[in-house]
């Protein structure tokens, strides 16, 4: 199935009103990083409908955790070498980098609570917006990708249904009012990442289209600024600049020739494919070669919403929403929607994560083959996996789990089991503390993120890192 390139829909909206400024904003919002550090990576995947503890609980220790949000409050930290354990079957594709993978239990993030989804509570450990309002506040992976100076300085990828082409998820922020794009189709993401280098024809011929228009609007946006008067004239140079932005970023993926041609992903079926889960290794892959040819150091991938039905997986007709409403051993679940296949709640959560796993597995191994200083890429990148909504999918968010792939570099600890004090104990840690965990690995000096919970009582430190993590 054909669609239509972004940008050249993007330059004709703007031509007709210039709609497209968030979308130059946010590619436009990057700040250079300095510090000539080997650069490190950060990829979230975020999901829908909770991850339930059990889920990520690795062989041995599944007496420390309970099915569907019933509490099993820790007293006390724990943790546990997974040399010692085997990964959940749900993480089975991890297993080759089991010294690599940190299983994170516990963590709380009662600031976001909110029915269905936390939307940029998520990441931002702050209260969501309702109602499609904007972002109050920048989300872990916009804070991150002000320190990196890359083409695309925050790479979002989305599933949605065959249609948009760039969608805004509600997940991800750069900062207050200033939400960040994803790329829903995949061909139209190739098109901006890598058209510089297409053989394509039909592509290469398009990119040639892109930058003859970008070079007439801004030619003309010129002409026409000098007509107007001072504020109408201070207004239009804020699309200019935009537009600039764009002009300057294709010059310098046209300057990366040689690191794209070799980067650039094989064009195959999977980019215009119809079918749910062909698009999102689509997106993987092109993740996983933005990442190497040096376009971005943050990708952030909405892997699902509650509205997607997964087509490729055997999971019949079901919405992941009604997914969500299986219970175990309850014929229909609460949803009233029959198990397809025989199939129960804890059998077709599996096969999802499991499915999500093999393309985290795919990018890791592409990244480990890399050389990069006295290691891999895979070494100065952490993958962190988890639901936009805590432990299940009503989940009053008393815990959240999560997964990472990776160190960052050595800031952060692997191949181990974390399993905080549970909430209103003693020492007890948020998602707040881990997302500070990140901002420190990537070398910036922050204690705090987002807003505390103010049901914890006084006495919980809700500043710093999460202690057990790092390195």
């Amino acid at each position: 199935m054909e669609h239509p390139l972004s940008r050249r829909k993007a330059l004709h909206n703007a031509c007709a009103g210039l709609a497209v400024a968030p979308f130059l904003q946010g590619i436009a919002a990057r700040a250079a990083d300095q510090s000539g550090r080997t650069p490190k990576r950060f990829v979230f995947v975020v999901r829908a409908n909770g991850i339930l503890p059990t889920e990520l609980q690795p062989q041995g220790l599944e007496s420390l955790v309970r099915p569907r949000g019933a509490r099993l409050s820790q007293k006390k930290l724990i943790t546990a070498p997974l040399k010692d354990h085997s990964l959940s079957r749900g993480l089975a594709p991890l297993e080759p980098w089991r010294h690599q993978v940190t299983v994170l239990q516990g963590l709380s993030g009662r600031m976001a609570n909110e029915s269905h989804g936390a939307g940029y509570g998520a990441l931002g450990a702050c209260r969501g917006a309702k109602g499609g309002a904007p972002p109050t506040t920048p989300t872990v992976d916009g804070l991150l990708s002000r320190s990196f100076n890359t083409p695309f300085a925050h790479l979002g990828l989305a599933m949605e249904e065959i249609g948009p082409q760039v969608v805004y998820t509600g997940l991800f922020a750069a900062a207050a009012k200033k939400p960040l794009p994803c790329y829903a189709d995949p061909m139209t993401a190739y098109q901006d990442l890598f058209g510089s280098v297409v053989t394509d024809r039909q592509l290469k011929a398009a990119a040639a289209v892109d930058r003859n228009v970008l070079d007439f609007m801004v030619s003309d946006i010129n002409r026409f600024r000098a007509t107007l008067p001072g504020v109408e004239k201070e207004k239009l140079e804020h699309y200019l600049e935009g537009f600039r932005s764009l002009k300057a970023q294709g010059e310098k993926l046209r300057a990366m020739k040689k690191q794209l041609t070799a980067a650039a992903p094989d064009l195959t079926d999977d980019f215009r494919s119809d079918v749910e889960i062909e698009r999102l290794k689509a997106h993987f892959q092109l993740a996983t070669s933005a990442l190497i040819g040096g376009l971005t150091q943050v990708v952030s991938i909405r892997a699902d919403h509650l509205g997607l039905r997964l087509t490729g997986l055997g999971l019949g007709s079901k919405t992941v929403h009604q997914i969500g409403h299986m219970i175990e051993g309850e014929k229909g679940g609460s949803g009233g929607e029959k198990f397809d296949n025989g199939m129960g709640e804890f059998a077709t959560r599996e096969r999802i994560m499991n499915f999500h796993m093999q393309q985290i597995a795919s990018m890791a191994k592409q990244l480990e083959a890399v050389p990069e200083e006295d290691g891999t890429m895979l070494d100065n990148t952490v993958i962190l996996y988890l639901s936009d909504h805590g432990e299940k999918h009503h989940s009053n968010c008393f815990e959240w789990p999560m997964v990472a792939l990776g160190t960052a570099g050595g800031a952060l600890k692997a191949g181990q089991y974390i399993h905080v004090p549970g909430w209103g104990e003693d020492r007890h840690n948020t998602i707040a503390h881990a997302y500070v965990s990140l901002l420190q690995a990537a070398g910036i000096e922050q204690d705090q993120f987002g807003q505390p919970d103010l049901t914890l009582p006084s006495s919980i430190d809700q500043t710093g890192p999460l202690s057990a993590w790092m390195s």
